[in-house]
């Protein structure tokens, strides 16, 4: 990270937290020493296990012990003290800017649900094709991909047409995750607005925000933004 910000005018670090043994305190002394080393962005993911990896067999063999959800609760709050001190803008649950020049432009087209070309193995992509949102998916191995390209002049193995209601799902599942929301008016096939019950009730609570336009999650909303969108899609 030292190399990159003195070679580079921008320097965006992406760091772990809620580790097992972790403290609020380490963890204020670890965004501060990133925070020290020049970057402008900030990126803390909060530590996710997610089934099959090798973290979560060590869970289920107890080699691993992340911390209990209140004590990831009160990191997740430490992250957003710490940062907003030092002038870093929390634009996105895990992504913080110094200003809207540092924000990340190229994860913003997903969260706005923008088109981006899929290249290489593997890659997916979301294409607006006359009014349309198209998922395409390129072959995984590279021999694959290089020889579908090479036949077809094309990347992408499968062109799946999105039907309304999915469209609005990724929207809602993405958009939802930046402080900007989506228009009511993207969110159509899922038949929400600022009257439906589930948003009514939600505002209620202090977890969506009073907005006539967009459905944006309040900060108390961001800290169980996966139960959210959950109850919102249904």
């Amino acid at each position: 990270a030292a190399t990159a910000a003195a070679a580079f005018p921008r320097l965006s670090i992406d760091l772990i937290y809620a580790r097992p043994g972790q403290t609020p305190e380490a963890w204020t002394a670890e965004l501060a020493e990133a925070i020290a080393l020049g970057a402008e962005h900030v990126s803390p993911y909060q530590l996710t296990i997610e089934a099959g990896t090798a973290f979560d067999r060590a869970v289920r063999r107890g080699t691993l012990v992340p911390p209990p959800e209140d004590l990831a609760a009160t990191l997740f709050e430490v992250t957003q003290e710490v940062l907003e001190a030092h002038g870093f803008h929390a634009y996105e649950v895990s992504n913080h800017a110094r200003g809207e020049a540092a924000r990340s432009r190229h994860n913003l087209v997903y969260w706005r649900g923008l088109d981006y070309v899929g290249a290489g193995p593997g890659a997916h992509g979301r294409l607006t094709l006359d009014g349309v949102r198209h998922a395409t998916e390129a072959a995984a191995r590279p021999a694959d991909y290089i020889a579908h390209v090479a036949e077809t002049g094309v990347g992408f193995i499968t062109d799946e047409p999105l039907s309304p209601l999915e469209a609005a799902e990724e929207r809602l599942l993405s958009g939802l995750r930046i402080e900007d929301g989506v228009p009511f008016a993207e969110l159509a096939a899922l038949g929400l607005t600022p009257a439906h019950p589930e948003v009514a009730h939600l505002t209620e609570l202090g977890l969506i925000a009073p907005d006539p336009l967009r459905l944006r999650a309040t900060p108390q909303g961001r800290l169980i933004l996966d139960h959210l969108t959950g109850r919102l899609a249904t």
